[in-house]
Parts: structure tokens; sequence; C-alpha cells
């Protein structure tokens, strides 16, 4: 049953069943797919039922695209540097909804660099004390210091998906 009268209080991810899917074009013309786990996160919602917190914190060295030279490039200085920088954030502090759509202008930190980024929010559903969405966003890799490769070799665009499941906790 999806909603708009999203119920008030704190609720957490499950970290277990909440997903991070993230693609890169490598050469232009092949689209490399990796997963990202999420260590912990909360959505804020208050009375007048309107989510006013998103805080979300990402294991940076969980990336695995399946390809074992692959996931040692990306997690090395030249990219996510996760020995350095251990998680990778999202933050915002509204979620705004018109016209049945969700969407959230909200900032991203990896490498302890950080970016605006855009995220539309689709296929919310709450039932009782559980709820669900997507979020997609397109996240540019160079502006916040993700990469020397160049463009043409790896796209300048991470595409982002997060499919969340939260309950809620208070």
């Amino acid at each position: 049953m999806a909603t708009t009268q999203l119920p008030a209080g704190t609720w957490q991810l499950d970290t277990g069943a909440t997903t991070v899917n993230v693609s890169v074009k490598k050469l232009g013309l092949f689209t490399i797919p990796a997963t990202l786990a999420v260590a912990s996160g909360t959505i804020e919602i208050d009375a007048n039922h309107e989510v006013t917190g998103v805080d979300i914190t990402v294991d940076a060295s969980s990336y695995s695209s399946k390809n074992a030279k692959r996931n040692k490039s990306v997690l090395g200085s030249d990219f996510l540097d996760a020995d350095n920088h251990a998680t990778i954030s999202f933050r915002t502090k509204l979620v705004s909804f018109a016209d049945t759509t969700y969407t959230s202008a909200g900032v991203v930190t990896i490498k302890g660099q950080s970016s605006s980024v855009d995220v539309a929010i689709a296929d919310v559903d709450v039932t009782g004390d559980t709820g669900s969405f997507t979020a997609t966003a397109t996240v540019d890799r160079k502006a916040i210091g993700v990469g020397k490769l160049p463009t043409f070799v790896v796209g300048q665009d991470l595409q982002l998906e997060v499919a969340v499941v939260a309950r809620r906790i208070s």
C-alpha cells in the first residue's frame, strides 16, 4: 500500500535489507555494476508527516564489482581511498513532496569531499512500522575527487540506486 501520509517518528534503516547499487560507464560502452553496504541510517519524520532529516552512512570498504582487480583499484587512493576514508555519507534536511513525487537535495561526502546531489524517491510503501522506497541519483565523480582516470575511460557520472527498508524505532 503506497502512502503519502508518512508516520511520524525516527526510522532506522535495516542495513541487512537495504542495498546500494552503483554503476558507471567504461569506455562509453559498458556499464560496470557494483554494490556497497549500508553501515547505518536514520530518517526523521515530524508530526506534520514531513521528512525533516535523512542521514545514511555507507561502508566504503564494502565496494564489490565481482572483479577482484577492479575492487582493489576502486578501494585504492585513486578512487575511494577506503583505508583513509572508511565511510561515504549522504545527508539532507528536507524531502519535498509534490504531485505524487518525492525529491531531495542533499549532500554526499566521499573521501572527505562533499558535493550536492539531487535524489528522486519512488515506490514509497509504508505498512505499520515498516517502510520501503527506492532512491536514485547521479553523482559527478570528478566533483568529489573520485578517480584520476579520464572520463572517456571511466564515465564521469556514477548512477546510484538505493533500495531502502526502514523500521520505525520511536
